[in-house]
């Protein structure tokens, strides 16, 4: 079922055509998230019918929206990080000459390159989800929202979730199950609950797109 079928006041459709929670569930746990990457933006996004009858291009949003808040152009972005800048299109995307020609045509300056375009054009690390650059924002602040949460930081015993709930948060695989009897069956040869479930043989029959392919 497409995303746009059961966007905003459409989320209830597909549980009055007969789906379970335990279905939706699955359904999201066999999915692959979107790589990402350019040319990966969903198509629907690009123009989004919202409640108040406007259409909006999503991706246009997120561009206007850093620009706005003053985030700095992607070289100016990673040189106040101390990385270094790339000088040209080509060295930016690691070599891709398809890629570097259409971000040349866009902008004509590397120097002019949105923050958020350079890092879905750069090369990715050996067994990175996303950039380098992104990465060093992203391991800031996870880092600090945890050692900031006193429930993870000091916090983390028995005394204060009690041993039923260390339990539970331990074993999420566990609470899925307990709520959706349906889901054990994909969960019990599933090593981590938050990473793709194993499929159910129903759902090898299905030959469609996969969530992670380029343009959905």
């Amino acid at each position: 079922m497409p995303f746009v079928e059961t966007a905003f006041s459409k989320a209830q459709n597909p549980f009055e055509s007969g789906l379970s929670f335990a279905d939706a569930f699955y359904s999201f746990g066999i999915n692959y998230p979107g790589a990402i990457t350019n040319n990966n933006y969903p198509n629907f996004m690009g123009n989004l019918s919202t409640p108040d009858g406007q259409f909006r291009d999503m991706g246009t949003v997120d561009i206007l929206r850093d620009r706005e808040r003053g985030v700095p152009r992607y070289n100016q972005f990673r040189r106040l990080l101390r990385m270094s800048a790339p000088k040209t299109f080509e060295e930016l995307t690691g070599g891709n000459k398809e890629l570097a020609q259409e971000l040349c045509e866009v902008y004509g300056d590397v120097e002019l390159v949105d923050t958020l375009v350079g890092s879905h054009s750069e090369p990715l690390p050996k067994g990175f989800g996303f950039s380098d650059t992104a990465f060093r924002i992203f391991i800031l602040m996870a880092s600090r929202r945890l050692k900031s949460d006193r429930f993870f930081a000091g916090q983390w015993n028995s005394d204060t979730y009690t041993k039923e709930g260390l339990h539970w948060l331990q074993n999420t695989e566990d609470v899925l199950v307990r709520h959706f009897p349906e889901l054990e069956v994909p969960l019990k040869k599933t090593k981590n609950v938050f990473a793709p479930w194993e499929k159910k043989s129903e759902s090898m029959k299905y030959e469609g797109a996969e969530t992670n392919a380029p343009g959905l």
